[in-house]
C-alpha cells in the first residue's frame, strides 16, 4: 500500500467505525449511546483513565443524555487499578444502564471492567479471563525476570510439604532456598485480595446487586478458580459462573463483527504505519550507525494477545 494511502485508509475506518457503533446503539434502543474502549496493542493503564476521561467530556459531558451507555471492548487487560477506576467512570454516563459489549477479548483487568455494567453482550467467540493478578519479578538467585501468578506460590509450597512427606528432605530443602522471602511471598499472596474486593464491590452494586452472595461466589472464583490466566471465559462458562450474559444475533452480531474486524485492519494499518515511520529514521542516520543497530519489528502484531505483566492482572 502507498505510504500517503494509510493515514486515509484509518480515518476511513474509524469513520465506518463510528457509523457502526451508532447502529449497534441504535439495537440497545434510541436513548443509547455507544463508546468503543478498543485496546487491541495496548494494555490498561493509568494514562488510559486519563484519555478515556477526556474522550467522555469531549463527547458528551458529565454524562449521556438519557444516562444509557453501550461501550464496546476490545483488550487483553493491565492495570486492575486503572480498570476499576474505568468501570467507575463508565457508570457515570451509564447511570441507567451500561451495557458492556465483547467481541472476541476482555481479559484479565478487562474481565473487571465489564463486570461493572449490567450486562455483558458476548459473542459465540469473545472470551473473558481470570482476574489473579500477573507478576514480574526478578529471581536474586539466577538474575533472570520470572512472571507467574500468586496461585502458584500455594502450589508450590504444597510441592515441598508433599516431597518432605515423601522423605525427599534434600530436594525439598533445595526447592525452600530458592523461594523468595516469606515476607514477599506473603504480599504476593494478599495481591489476590485486590482482585476479588474490586470484583465483589462492582458485582454486588449493579449486575448481581440482588445476589450479594453470588457476588462474592462470583468475585473469588474469577480471582481463585481457575488454573491459568489464559483460560477460555467464553459465553457458556460466563454463564455457569454467574454473570449476566447476553448472545448477540441477526444485525446486532453482523454490526459486532464488522467493528472486531474493522479494529484488527486499523490495528494492523497502524503498526505498518509505526515500522515504516521507524524506517524512514534509520534511514536518515549514517551508514557506520545503521550498521551497529539490529532492529526488529515495531510494537506487537494486531492479532497478538499478550498476557499481562506487573503486580496487577
Amino acid at each position: 500500500m502507498p505510504r500517503e494511502s494509510t493515514p486515509r485508509s484509518i480515518r476511513g475506518i474509524e469513520k465506518r467505525i463510528g457509523t457502526l457503533l451508532q447502529d449497534l446503539a441504535r439495537t440497545h434502543g434510541d436513548e443509547a449511546e455507544s463508546f468503543p474502549f478498543l485496546l487491541p496493542d495496548d494494555h490498561i493503564t493509568p494514562q488510559t483513565v486519563d484519555k478515556v476521561f477526556d474522550e467522555l467530556q469531549q463527547r458528551f459531558g458529565s454524562t449521556t443524555p438519557n444516562g444509557r451507555l453501550v461501550v464496546v471492548v476490545d483488550s487483553s487487560g493491565g492495570d486492575i487499578d486503572a480498570a476499576y477506576n474505568l468501570a467507575l467512570l463508565f457508570r457515570n454516563y451509564g447511570a441507567q444502564r451500561l451495557t458492556y459489549v465483547v467481541p472476541r477479548w476482555a481479559k484479565s483487568a478487562a474481565t473487571l471492567l465489564v463486570c461493572g455494567g449490567d450486562t455483558i453482550v458476548m459473542t459465540p467467540v469473545a472470551e473473558l479471563g481470570p482476574l489473579d493478578p500477573q507478576i514480574t519479578q526478578v529471581n536474586p538467585l539466577e538474575q533472570r525476570v520470572e512472571s507467574f501468578s500468586p496461585l502458584h506460590v500455594e502450589s508450590t509450597l504444597e510441592l515441598i510439604r508433599n516431597e518432605f512427606s515423601q522423605g525427599n528432605r534434600d530436594l525439598a530443602e533445595g526447592l525452600l532456598q530458592r523461594l523468595q522471602f516469606p515476607i514477599t511471598l506473603g504480599s504476593f499472596k494478599k495481591s489476590l485480595e485486590v482482585g476479588k474486593q474490586y470484583a465483589k464491590k462492582l458485582l454486588e452494586s449493579r449486575m448481581l446487586s440482588d445476589e450479594l452472595e453470588s457476588a462474592a461466589r462470583v468475585a473469588e472464583s474469577l480471582v481463585e478458580g481457575y488454573a491459568d490466566h489464559g483460560f477460555c471465559i467464553n459465553f457458556d462458562e460466563a454463564l455457569a459462573l454467574g454473570l449476566k450474559v447476553e448472545r448477540p444475533s441477526g444485525e446486532q452480531l453482523k454490526l459486532i463483527w464488522d467493528l472486531h474486524r474493522l479494529t484488527r485492519k486499523m490495528a494492523e494499518l497502524r503498526s505498518a504505519q509505526r515500522d515504516r515511520e521507524l524506517q524512514e529514521k534509520l534511514e536518515q542516520l549514517t551508514p557506520g550507525i545503521q550498521d551497529g543497530l539490529q532492529v526488529g519489528p515495531v510494537g506487537r502484531g494486531p492479532h497478538s494477545r499478550p498476557r499481562e505483566e506487573g503486580s496487577n492482572g
